[in-house]
């Protein structure tokens, strides 16, 4: 694969963005590894979820509390153990069920938003990197011009070129995970809006069948 513009080849143009390239390039495996595990678990985590919460509504008002908890069960969804939670704590005195469906939510919650954390640090720290290549690469270039003087300028040209790589690098890196995240937070909102309103749904309906 080569560069229309300059006709380097992907590995010379690795190379010659400097050391810092290798930072960015495990920044880049590491955003690519979270960014394919959230897009399964997400997906994993909304499957099915809407008629999952109507079946639980209609067993739970016709009293097939063990119908519920199965479909809770059989469920991958983040909302199908808030209501298993709910349905488990309606039949116990332990804890009451807006308690365990707000401590479930809570820890659905949490794991929704896992790996997250990592695309925001990478987002907001491989542009930094790129500063940093550019930084080294300035001084690569300006050290020539001192030990050297003007009439060398591959030399001088290699040290500007290692600080742009590095630049372009490390927003190449930095974008796509910002993009990334901002979707990714987006669906554990609405996710856990869906896991809101679906508890506080079946706990009125516990609510009156109690009454």
């Amino acid at each position: 694969m080569a560069f229309p513009a300059s006709g380097l080849a992907l590995v010379d143009y690795f190379q010659r963005g400097g050391t810092w390239m290798w930072v960015l390039l495990a920044f880049s495996l590491v955003a690519v590894a979270v960014l394919l595990y959230k897009l399964v678990s997400l997906w994993l985590a909304g499957r099915g979820a809407d008629a999952l919460i109507q079946q639980v509504g209609e067993c739970v008002e016709s009293g097939k509390t063990l119908s519920a908890l199965d479909l809770c069960t059989s469920s991958q969804t983040a909302v199908s153990e808030v209501l298993g939670a709910i349905v488990r704590a309606a039949q116990s005195a332990a804890m009451s069920v807006r308690e365990a469906a707000q401590t479930e939510g809570a820890r659905q919650l949490a794991n929704l938003e896992s790996g997250l954390p990592v695309l925001s640090m990478i987002a907001s720290v491989a542009p930094l990197i790129g500063f940093l290549g550019t930084v080294s690469g300035m001084i690569r270039a300006f050290t020539a011009i001192a030990e050297q003087g003007l009439g060398e300028p591959a030399v001088v040209a290699a040290g500007i070129g290692e600080a742009l790589i590095t630049t372009a690098s490390g927003l190449i890196v930095a974008i796509p995970c910002f993009i990334a995240y901002s979707y990714f937070v987006a669906r554990v909102n609405a996710l856990g809006l869906q896991m809101e309103l679906a508890g506080a749904h079946l706990i009125s309906v516990t609510d009156s069948q109690d009454e």
